[in-house]
This record gives C-alpha cells, sequence and structure tokens, in this order.
C-alpha cells in the first residue's frame, strides 16, 4: 500500500504488473495496467503460471510455482502466504 489513505495493492511477479484497488464498494484487478473485469474471473494469466480468482469479498492472486501461496485483497485489508 502506497498511502493509509489510499486501498491498492501492487505485486510484482516477474515481469508481470498486478494492481488490485477497491473504489466505491468492489474490488478491481489490472494487470500490466489492463483492467480485468469481474465477469472474466477466475483469470489465468496466458504466459505465466499466475491464476487471479474471487474469494468472499475481495480478489485472490495464486503463483505458488513463482514462490507465492496466496496474496488476498478486499477493500479492507490484505493477506500474503
Amino acid at each position: 500500500k502506497d498511502r493509509i489513505e489510499q486501498n491498492d495493492i501492487n505485486v510484482k511477479i516477474a515481469d508481470i504488473d498486478i494492481d488490485l484497488y477497491a473504489r466505491n464498494s468492489e474490488v478491481f484487478v489490472k494487470v500490466n495496467g489492463m483492467e480485468i473485469p469481474s465477469n472474466n474471473l477466475p483469470y489465468k494469466h496466458p504466459t505465466a503460471p499466475i491464476q487471479i480468482k474471487r474469494k468472499g469479498d475481495g480478489i485472490s492472486v495464486i503463483a505458488p510455482s513463482l514462490g507465492l501461496h496466496e496474496v488476498y485483497f478486499d477493500k479492507n485489508s490484505w493477506m500474503i502466504k
């Protein structure tokens, strides 16, 4: 998170840039600057073993073969495993 008043998190895995952010009451995701519509979740990256899916009120980024078990983000909290 960059600032306390900002409710965003950025995950960088290899050359892939994933932004998770809350606007109003929803959580959104961008991959390399392109927003992934929530109706396209779960999303699997075409060239890397990364999966992004809805989990409860938030979004999880999962990439265990790249050393990241899970990053979970919702509008109130985040968790890294």
